[in-house]
């Protein structure tokens, strides 16, 4: 049960951007953002979710080394997810996309770093 909790939410926003990058046409992001906003922060999700699963959900277990793990494992999946759109008539792979894949699962990785330990630490305080 444990992986699942874990490993669902990385299992998830990955399920998420291939279902739309298989789209051949999946219209422009919501709310009037540019793509490539909406490219960091979906893989500002999935850098998130990483970090987390990697370190096993403690807090003490994200580490430097897990952040760039991260970070490297979610610009891999970016890089993963261009090849995929070349198959995809009309889509085509844009290395801008990658740039903006790369910046946002290391932005996830280490925000969720940075908030998980900021809440650890309030809750300290409140004991």
């Amino acid at each position: 049960m444990k992986l699942v909790l874990l490993w669902g939410p990385v299992l998830l926003v990955m399920g998420l951007i291939f279902f739309f990058s298989s789209l051949p046409d999946p219209g422009g992001p919501p709310g009037g953002i540019s793509d490539k906003t909406a490219h960091v922060l979906i893989y500002a999700a999935l850098g998130a979710s990483l970090v987390r699963a990697l370190a096993g959900g403690r807090i003490t277990a994200m580490t430097p080394t897990r952040i760039l793990l991260a970070a490297a494992l979610g610009t891999l999946y970016g890089v993963s997810d261009e090849i995929h759109q070349h198959f995809v008539p009309p889509r085509t792979p844009d290395i801008l996309d990658v740039v903006a894949d790369s910046i946002g699962a290391c932005l996830g990785a280490s925000v969720m770093t940075l908030v998980a330990r900021l809440l650890r630490g309030r809750l300290r305080a409140l004991e």
